[in-house]
C-alpha cells in the first residue's frame, strides 16, 4: 500500500489560514510561511487603517472649524447640536428660514388654523437661536467647511469598505494558496509501506519528485 507521510510543520490547515487572514490580513500567510504575500497584505491593512483615522481627524477638524467660524460671524454657541449647524448653512438668515416655515404651514394647514399655529411653534427659530450671515460670501465660506467635512467622512466610509474587502480577499486568497501548497507537497513526497513477509517486517520506501 502507498501512504503519504507529511510532517506536521509542512502541511498547513486551510481553514485555519482562512480564519487567521479574515481576522488579520496576512496572518494566515505568515502561518503558511508565505511571508512576502503576508507582508503585503499586512502593510496594506495598516495603510488603510491609518488612512481612515487620518481622514476621520481631518473631517473632525473641518467640523470644529465650521463651528468656530459660525461662532465668530454669528455669535452662536459652539455647543449647539449638529442639526442646528446644518440648518444655519441652508439659509442666510433665521428670518428667511422662519418665513419658509410659515409658508409651509399655510400650504399644509391653511393660515391661522390650529395646525398652522402648532407647526410654526414647533419649527420656527426663536430669538436666542437667530442668525444672520450678513453676506453670501460668509455663508459660502461656512458651507465650504461643512462640505469638506462631509467629503472626508465619505472618503473614510470608502476606506472602511476597502478594509472589509481586504479582509475577504486576504482570507480567500490565503486559503487557496495554502491548499495549493499542500497539494504540491503531497505530489512531491510519498512513503511506500510494503509488508516484508520474508523478514517478518515492513519495507519502507520514501520518494521525492523534483
Amino acid at each position: 500500500m502507498t501512504v503519504f507521510a507529511v510532517s506536521a510543520d509542512k502541511l498547513k490547515s486551510t481553514k485555519l489560514s482562512f480564519v487567521m487572514s479574515a481576522a488579520v490580513p496576512g496572518a494566515g500567510d505568515f502561518y503558511a510561511r508565505n511571508y512576502t504575500k503576508g507582508s503585503i497584505s499586512l502593510v496594506r491593512e495598516i495603510f488603510l487603517i491609518t488612512s481612515f483615522f487620518h481622514l476621520d481627524k481631518i473631517a473632525s477638524d473641518y467640523g470644529k472649524s465650521s463651528k468656530i467660524y459660525a461662532n465668530s460671524v454669528l455669535g452662536v454657541s459652539t455647543n449647539n447640536n449638529d442639526d442646528y449647524f446644518k440648518l444655519i448653512g441652508n439659509h442666510i438668515t433665521s428670518d428667511d428660514y422662519n418665513e419658509n416655515v410659515r409658508l409651509n404651514a399655510q400650504n399644509y394647514y391653511g393660515y391661522g388654523t390650529e395646525g398652522y399655529n402648532e407647526f410654526v411653534a414647533t419649527y420656527q427659530i426663536t430669538e436666542d437661536q437667530a442668525w444672520d450671515w450678513e453676506s453670501v460670501e460668509n455663508l459660502k465660506k461656512y458651507r465650504k467647511y461643512r462640505s469638506d467635512k462631509q467629503k472626508n467622512l465619505q472618503y473614510g466610509n470608502f476606506v472602511i469598505g476597502s478594509i472589509i474587502v481586504n479582509h475577504i480577499y486576504s482570507a480567500i486568497s490565503t486559503a487557496v494558496k495554502t491548499k495549493n501548497q499542500n497539494e504540491r507537497f503531497l505530489e512531491r513526497h510519498s512513503l511506500n509501506l510494503q509488508p516484508d513477509i520474508i523478514n517478518q517486517g515492513v519495507s519502507i520506501n520514501y520518494g521525492y519528485k523534483f
